[in-house]
């Protein structure tokens, strides 16, 4: 039960290799630019807020174009 739990969430990242690598790479960022004190926490929160819907868009749009 576990294995298959696994490999499902593995599943959700390996699917598609832009949007796991967009997302955490934008985490990452806003995750550092705070950890650093080089933005506030409402500039990060608002950078996560904005980010990760735009990456999802920007999946969707890939996937579509893929399939005609």
């Amino acid at each position: 039960m576990i294995k298959g739990i696994w490999s499902e969430l593995v599943g959700l990242f390996v699917d598609d290799e832009f949007l796991a690598i967009a997302i955490v790479t934008l985490v990452m960022g806003v995750g550092i630019l705070l950890y650093q004190e080089i933005a506030d926490t409402v500039v990060g929160g608002a950078g996560l807020v904005i980010g990760l819907p735009a990456i999802l868009i920007a999946g969707v749009v890939r996937t579509l174009r893929r399939f005609p």
